[in-house]
């Protein structure tokens, strides 16, 4: 899954069942796919690949990319490196943030965001949705919980 711009359920389905069955993340109870839907409709929407932003599917900014490489804050990261490493073959300290226009990437790129929260990721969508807006679209993001609930319920249909 190497597409630059991929998008559609097909491909996030895809890189959310390789991250997934790599062993390499805790169970995130469905939230890695509600975010890809959530963030961009599965890069569907119009804004998805916008100018000069490389967050790809997911929407991952650039201060939460360079969180996923920032061993010194998060040394938990050196034993998932290793592991995308393995697993995917991508040397993940010299990944750039425009790789995130690659599907797989921009997936990627979101787990090691939520791996780096220490609170451990709700079961219900409700606790999702208020995980997400905390730590993941933030104050300064669009999106409130409700919209991630309203837009959990379209895809889930």
């Amino acid at each position: 899954m190497t597409d630059v711009k991929g998008s559609g359920s097909h491909v996030v389905e895809s890189v959310v069942k390789q991250i997934h069955s790599s062993g390499l993340f805790p169970d995130d109870k469905k939230l890695l796919r509600r975010i890809a839907y959530v963030e961009s409709k599965d890069g569907t929407d119009r804004n998805t690949y916008r100018p000069n932003y490389y967050g790809g599917i997911w929407q991952v900014d650039l201060l939460g990319f360079q969180a996923t490489q920032d061993t010194g804050s998060h040394p938990g990261l050196n034993a998932k490196h290793a592991g995308i490493k393995q697993k995917f073959g991508i040397d993940w300290p010299a990944a750039q943030w425009s790789d995130l226009l690659k599907p797989l990437y921009s997936g990627l790129a979101a787990r090691l965001v939520l791996s780096n929260i220490p609170a451990a990721v709700p079961a219900d969508v409700r606790g999702q949705a208020e995980y997400w807006k905390k730590y993941y679209n933030t104050g300064s993001g669009a999106g409130t919980p409700q919209k991630f609930i309203d837009d959990v319920a379209v895809l889930e249909k």
